[in-house]
């Protein structure tokens, strides 16, 4: 499946390699340097919204002073709790411009330390200094992903985000709604507390289930530095498949993307010059909505911790996703011609009421975009020291979790171990930044099929989650990547059961209409299955074969499966299967952790080899597992990232879709 099947676990950077240097505008010189001037080696050259044409700096607008209308927004998304830098899988690629400024050599893939809070904030930092203005804008999921975001007080990072991130908008994120460790009731108490530190909160489709009010607004107008900025937010929307206990009787999801469109349209009658959309439902439907949603002009995407060094651009919109706590998106927006009366009367509509895209008939404002995603690795040129009072902060925080005795309890989880504790040894990298199989996954379901002593073990295929070099692991390693504390479960299931709660994944995953792909990552077995799948087979025809043991399932026999159960779910489904398991058994007070570090006592050091788990027919499509794997820059499917380029031998987003106005449900 890889190019070179070699890893480098390196620290050391090559600050000749210049990163992005995207070239937007075929044939046309860049202007002069617009503040910052902060890495502008790094920088991508400048593009139009709307449109192709060469921007020249004498055509900008300027104030009496005769300085440019600019301003610079900073993107932080899917924070998941890391609070100091944590390793990650950087993936090289075929596009030389979609890969972090790194030098790979002849691997394949680097792991790095990186992000984290203080650096994160210390960037910020920098940014806002070199910068005119600036707007910040930050999407979940924030309150889950560690070990002190599980048993802590999410209070404190509320503060630790409020204090050191400093963010103007943030958009909740799907975890931030159904992570377990909250409380209920909890998110809104996070929510309010950064509103009152001074973040607005954003959510026009997250409603109250009692009264279906809205919980917070759909947008607000940001004035910055004579630029009128609409900013648009947009939670998950398939809060009700991933977890509906844990938001049942609390909060009710519109899903449909004309609110995103409608939302912004009333931006732009709000006096809005430019729209911003900041959504956390993933790059696939991002990259979609902007082909639907004529009125957003920058879309900021979260939830599938894509990385996107190159950004997407359709019909003049451009669409970034930021990374997972380790990286930092950076927009420069400069205004480059038109006059502000024309720009109101001309965006008010929004378009036609017949859905014509209106990008690009613009008579009045004109802005020019350049963007770099930092990958925030200690060692890079780009990478400031850590700022000194979030250090300082956090050491505050994690100070109890580092204690010889910890006595922590939440749900069926308890910490009575250091979380520097070592608990086992890998010989292999541990990641899970892949679509069809990953190593962390292996490791977790095997486990299970060794605690329980199931026929096979099935979980999410998640997309959180950091990565671990060969060496020691370490109990926050391992809540890293499992920060879950509901108990391991088993139940018996008949193979045909199995064999459709495959194909609805792959459904999830590989469906022609971008708004039904939901998932994110194909589920993952353990390693004693085996799955055979054609991604561009129709609908309940992509499984091609499914083995346990090297034997072919049989629709009729049963199986025990081990899972993880989720709050509320027994009685209808396990571990998120969707469909109902008969005699099963619920291990209370035992977790993914605990199954995981039993497990680490007996097999250490690791040796997980994930190679031949998932593959593809000789007489069907082919999918990559990773970036690093073929041409295709990211690692979820479906993404039409550059005008119609197949991937998966399909083209997996059409045009456009048409919505008119008395075809969207709001609610639903």
């Amino acid at each position: 499946m890889n190019r070179h099947n070699r890893t480098e676990f390196t620290d050391a950077t090559d600050r000749s390699v210049a990163g992005p240097t995207t070239t937007y505008i075929a044939g046309g010189a860049s202007p002069d340097p617009m503040p910052p001037t902060l890495d502008n080696e790094y920088v991508s050259d400048w593009r139009v919204l709307a449109g192709d044409s060469a921007v020249d700096a004498d055509d900008s607008d300027t104030d009496s002073d005769g300085d440019a209308d600019e301003l610079t927004v900073a993107h932080v998304s899917d924070l998941h709790g890391q609070l100091t830098p944590r390793h990650h899988v950087y993936y090289d690629t075929l596009r030389s411009n979609s890969r972090a400024a790194f030098e790979f050599g002849d691997a394949d893939e680097l792991v790095k330390r990186a992000g984290g809070i203080p650096i994160l904030s210390a960037k910020l930092g920098e940014i806002r200094s070199a910068a005119d203005a600036t707007l910040t804008l930050m999407s979940g999921d924030t309150f889950h992903g560690s070990a002190v975001a599980t048993y802590g007080d999410g209070r404190d990072l509320c503060d630790l985000v409020a204090d050191h991130l400093g963010p103007d908008v943030y958009v909740p994120g799907n975890w931030d709604v159904a992570d377990e460790s909250s409380d209920d009731g909890a998110l809104r108490e996070y929510l309010d507390r950064l509103e009152t530190r001074g973040t607005t909160v954003l959510a026009n489709n997250l409603y109250d289930a009692g009264t279906t009010d809205s919980l917070y607004d759909p947008y607000t107008i940001i004035e910055r530095n004579g630029i009128s900025v609409g900013v648009v937010g947009m939670t998950n929307v398939y809060m009700d498949r991933m977890a509906p206990a844990l938001h049942e009787d609390k909060y009710e999801f519109g899903k449909h993307p004309a609110l995103l469109e409608a939302a912004a349209r009333e931006a732009k009658a709000d006096g809005a010059e430019l729209v911003i959309a900041v959504t956390e439902i993933g790059l696939q439907w991002m990259v979609q909505a902007a082909k639907d949603c004529p009125s957003i002009d920058v879309a900021l995407s979260s939830h599938t911790h894509e990385y996107t060094h190159e950004p997407i651009v359709v019909d003049g919109t451009v669409v970034v996703e930021s990374g997972m706590g380790d990286a930092l998106g950076r927009l420069d927006i400069r205004r480059i011609g038109g006059n502000a009366d024309a720009d109101a009367d001309a965006d008010a509509d929004g378009g036609d009421k017949d859905g014509a895209d209106t990008k690009g008939d613009h008579d009045a404002h004109e802005f020019a975009v350049r963007h770099v995603l930092y990958c925030l690795a200690p060692d890079h040129e780009y990478t400031p020291d850590p700022d000194a009072a979030a250090h300082n902060a956090i050491e505050r925080v994690r100070e109890p979790f580092l204690a010889d005795d910890p006595e922590f309890e939440q749900g069926h989880g308890t910490l009575e171990q250091p979380l520097d504790t070592v608990v086992g040894e890998t010989a292999t990298r541990l990641a899970r930044r892949s679509f069809l199989v990953n190593s962390w996954n292996a490791a977790l379901t095997d486990a299970l099929v060794e605690f329980t002593g199931a026929d096979l073990a099935v979980v999410n295929g998640y997309r959180f989650g950091f990565a671990v070099p060969p060496g020691e692991i370490t109990l926050d390693d391992c809540y890293g990547a499992f920060p879950m504390i509901s108990p391991v479960a088993t139940g018996d299931a008949y193979g045909k059961q199995l064999a459709n709660h495959v194909e609805a994944s792959l459904n999830d995953n590989f469906s022609p209409h971008v708004y039904e792909q939901e998932n994110g990552r194909v589920r993952s077995f353990s390693p004693n299955v085996s799955l055979t799948i054609d991604p561009t087979a129709k609908r309940e025809r992509r499984l091609v074969a499914f083995t346990i043991d090297g034997e072919p399932i049989d629709p009729d026999d049963s199986y025990t499966v081990a899972a993880l159960d989720k709050p509320g779910s027994a009685a209808r489904e396990l571990g998120g299967c969707n469909f109902p398991s008969r005699n099963v058994e619920i291990e209370e007070g035992t977790t993914a952790v605990d199954v995981l570090v039993e497990y680490l006592a007996d097999e250490s050091p690791l040796d997980i080899d994930t190679d031949g788990l998932v593959t593809t027919p000789d007489d069907g499509g082919t999918v990559q597992n990773t970036p690093a794997d073929g041409p295709y820059p990211f690692v979820q499917p479906g993404v039409d990232y550059a005008g119609g380029e197949k991937y998966c031998e399909t083209r997996l987003i059409p045009d456009r879709y048409a919505m008119p106005d008395e075809a969207v449900n709001r609610r639903r």
